[in-house]
């Protein structure tokens, strides 16, 4: 019997409105379907998940959907009116693709004509469990996720507090949502009780009192607080912080600014290719302003100024009151200020007046009008939708805002962490996110120079947006414990004067 091996894939639904059918009978007797115009969700980014298996030789020799998961996916947009649900794919990819090593465990260990269901403990599968909790998959999954997360001594292969949470999170949920709907498991995945919560109402409600469900269990990842001292070692759950070293980023650098080429897989082989002038801005103005990529690349051609030259930074405003997208904890648009390296500023606003962008900018008007005639309205009415008015500063080859194809961002960075590989032979850890992280701890460097903790960490929780300037004290913490001998150069004096300085987009608006 050909050996066959199993792989978890996902497939992606475009951005669409879900309008909810309404089933009648017309004056004939027969059955009719029209669409609520009512109540539309719009639901940006759907992955759903399917199983494929391979031959040895690599062949296809099969695909069905995993309909349990994509049930559960669909349902947080349908039912609960939720627009996103990729971190909830992601971790059903990480838990069923689990599942499937152990499966395959289970296949090694046991002969089917030898296995005795009296003794043996069954092959694994994600609603049969033993009456053992260490021996039902959910749990044993739960201490794969600690194990990446505490003991994995590849650095390569271990996992975030937060990213290991998050799929932990996703799984759970998953199974809650068939325990609420009466799904016969053998055994329960876990302990899960329904606890109700009364409250008194408030002064809006026709009640007294109100009630809600809890949901609990005991399946919950619970980390040990980090034992960091000094001299100690930066907390695993914190990665995303850590900064690029000077030789890594004056290698990004070159290729940004000078080179413009990276290695990337062209038909199955490593090539050199153009990387885009767009994410080469875009990854500089994360690096020399902290902006998210979220934020970054959702900029719109007025929030762009004519530097001053002769002053090293500019001030730049993002969100709500910019016209601009941000990303908070609780959602929303908050807006704030922060600081952008005028040379940059500079080549912004050169390219706004390129051919190029301008093409772009036309292609980009033209989509926006297809997709009105089409009806395709969740595309400029969801919660971070496009506004088709707007001049977004970075725009795809096809016209669509790079803003709604964040992943495109990720694979850009990860061609040129490929290609600083190559140069140099040593890999560059981390995601775009690490541009944020060097801004902000060279940021610290210089301002601690000048100033007091109290005040460096207000101007620098400033420039980032934090909410809880817990996070930002992390951001302090490296800058003060990384050896200085290779942190980033920034002029000092420069940075302390523009915080005394509003930007032109402020004037502007106040006018």
């Amino acid at each position: 019997m050909p050996k066959i091996s199993y792989e978890v894939v996902s497939t992606q639904i475009k951005p669409y409105t879900y309008s909810r059918p309404l089933v009648g009978v017309d004056e004939n007797g027969e059955l009719f379907v029209e669409y609520s115009k009512h109540g539309l969700t719009h639901i940006k980014n759907v992955v759903l998940l399917f199983l494929v298996g391979r031959d040895e030789s690599g062949v296809l020799v099969s695909e069905e959907p995993l309909e349990h998961a994509n049930r559960f996916i669909l349902s947080h947009h349908i039912d609960d009116r939720k627009e996103e649900s990729e971190q909830y794919s992601k971790g059903l990819i990480h838990f069923f693709s689990f599942l499937i090593t152990m499966q395959a465990r289970w296949d090694t260990c046991h002969d089917e004509d030898l296995y005795d269901e009296a003794i043996d403990l069954p092959r694994p599968t994600w609603d049969n469990f033993p009456i053992r909790k260490s021996e039902r998959i959910t749990y044993q999954y739960r201490k794969a996720l600690f194990d990446a997360v505490l003991n994995e001594p590849d650095q390569d292969k271990r996992l975030a507090r937060t990213t290991a949470t998050a799929y932990m999170g996703a799984v759970i949920k998953f199974y809650k949502f068939h325990l609420r709907n009466g799904y016969p498991f053998v055994n329960p995945p876990f302990e899960h009780e329904v606890i109700t919560l009364h409250f008194e109402a408030n002064g809006r409600s026709m009640n007294g009192y109100m009630s809600k469900e809890i949901h609990t269990t005991d399946l919950r990842l619970n980390f040990p607080k980090s034992q960091k001292n000094e001299g100690g070692s930066l907390p695993s759950a914190k990665r995303g912080l850590k900064p690029l070293t000077n030789n890594e980023w004056k290698e990004v650098e070159n290729i940004l600014i000078n080179t413009r080429r990276v290695v990337k897989n062209i038909g199955g082989e490593l090539k050199s290719a153009t990387i885009p002038i767009e994410f080469c801005l875009l990854f500089l103005i994360i690096r020399y302003s902290g902006m998210r990529k979220e934020e970054a690349s959702s900029l719109h051609k007025g929030q762009v100024v004519k530097p001053d030259l002769t002053k090293p930074n500019t001030r730049i405003g993002i969100g709500g009151q910019y016209g601009s997208l941000t990303k908070t904890k609780d959602g929303g648009n908050k807006s704030r200020r922060t600081i952008i390296k005028s040379s940059i500023m500079q080549m912004l606003y050169e390219y706004t007046r390129s051919d190029r962008y301008k093409q772009r900018l036309a292609k980009f008007q033209k989509l926006c009008q297809t997709t009105r005639d089409n009806g395709e309205d969740g595309f400029f009415d969801a919660e971070d939708g496009v506004d088709e008015d707007k001049h977004y500063l970075f725009i795809s080859q096809s016209g669509k805002p790079i803003f709604t194809k964040l992943n495109e961002i990720n694979t850009r960075w990860n061609e040129i962490r490929t290609t600083v590989e190559k140069v140099t032979g040593k890999k560059v850890i981390g995601t775009v996110h690490n541009l944020r992280a060097t801004f902000g701890v060279s940021l610290f460097r210089v301002l601690l120079r000048e100033m007091t903790t109290d005040e460096a960490l207000a101007h620098v929780s400033e420039c980032f947006g934090h909410e809880d300037e817990s996070t930002t004290l992390m951001y302090l913490t490296i800058a003060q414990d990384y050896p200085t001998g290779d942190e980033i150069y920034e002029d000092v004096l420069e940075h302390l004067k523009v915080f005394d300085e509003p930007n032109e987009l402020d004037t502007q608006l106040s006018n």
